[in-house]
């Protein structure tokens, strides 16, 4: 039997091409984590129609899956149906975005 996409990986693929990140085969199925890269971040696509929710374990999950993979940054991309798109990054990672001081 032929191993057809899934829904999922043709989402992924989309959000990637528009985010200019790098696939990661098999979508963190195998020994590489993560949806996509990007230099220095990791990422993982999550499609919902209205909601999403995330917990304390689910992002150190990520956060460990990223850092393993060359000390990269996690970002979760959450996408709703309505196409409104989030990033969930770290504090200190938005804190030098702003320009902040991370103390």
């Amino acid at each position: 039997m032929k191993n057809l996409p899934r829904k999922n990986d043709k989402r992924e693929s989309k959000e990637a091409a528009k985010d200019g990140a790098s696939l990661v085969a098999n979508s963190g199925r195998g020994k590489d984590k993560g949806d996509a890269k990007l230099p220095g971040y990791l990422l993982d696509y999550k499609h919902n129609e209205k909601t999403f929710t995330i917990t304390a374990e689910n992002w150190a999950k990520h956060r460990r899956d990223a850092w393993k993979d060359n000390y990269r940054e996690p970002i979760i991309s959450v996408v709703f149906g309505d196409g409104t798109k989030l990033a969930i990054i770290d504090w200190n990672i938005f804190m030098d975005l702003i320009g902040e001081d991370n103390e």
